[in-house]
């Protein structure tokens, strides 16, 4: 960044996605301006323990600091097991977010790579709340209009973002799909892609590469 060298993704994408609170200060941005088109899970933030007062129905899901890949996230069922995790955030320094617990028939991914997209779904067959850290069977689905769109939108962050996933889960409850987070260049890909996708990441970079002026 300090000496304006171009990357993929843009230095101040990959420098802003390495800290959740600003990014989801960004998603949120971008709920308010397309309201239902850009639907999120509401989620509050706290600086420490002491800020700590969670007001939205349980169970909620609370995750401390920057975490990945179901790390730092916990579930909490009732007040009292908030409690707990409330003493818990007294011995860190991290900050903490909260959101009601989404019960959903499956996840979404939309990929975005360069000009291509991709999107698909996960099915969990371990049983974990967590779906995304146990084992579960995938689906492609087709790129809707509304995927191609929060793809989209997620690419103009921070002055650019070329290698993106969007996850989103579908709400049992309501039917609705909702966005939880979207991530840069550390999505992973999905294994009986991965060599057509290593060749559009190739091709994104040979593109950056090309264009330098």
């Amino acid at each position: 960044m300090f000496a304006g060298v171009p990357g993929v993704n843009s230095p101040k994408a990959i420098f802003n996605f390495s800290e959740k609170a600003v990014l989801q200060a960004e998603l949120n941005r971008l709920h308010r301006e397309h309201k239902d088109k850009f639907l999120m899970v509401p989620q509050s933030y706290f600086s420490s323990h002491k800020e700590f007062f969670y007001s939205h129905k349980y169970p909620a899901v609370l995750k401390l600091g920057t975490a990945h890949a179901g790390l730092g996230k916990i579930k909490a069922h009732d007040e009292k097991q908030l409690d707990d995790v409330r003493s818990l955030m007294s011995m860190s320094k991290h900050y903490c977010t909260a959101e009601p617990f989404v019960q959903g028939n499956y996840d979404i991914r939309i990929q975005k790579i360069g000009k291509h997209y991709r999107a698909f779904k996960r099915i969990g067959i371990s049983g974990k709340w967590k779906t995304q850290t146990g084992s579960s069977k995938h689906e492609i689905l087709e790129v809707t209009d509304k995927y191609k769109f929060w793809a989209d939108e997620a690419a103009k962050l921070f002055g650019g973002v070329d290698i993106l996933t969007v996850d989103a889960i579908h709400n049992a409850a309501d039917g609705k799909e909702y966005i939880l987070e979207v991530n840069g260049t550390a999505s992973g890909l999905l294994g009986q892609f991965r060599e057509e996708d290593n060749a559009h990441i190739r091709d994104v970079v040979l593109h950056k590469l090309e264009n330098l002026t």
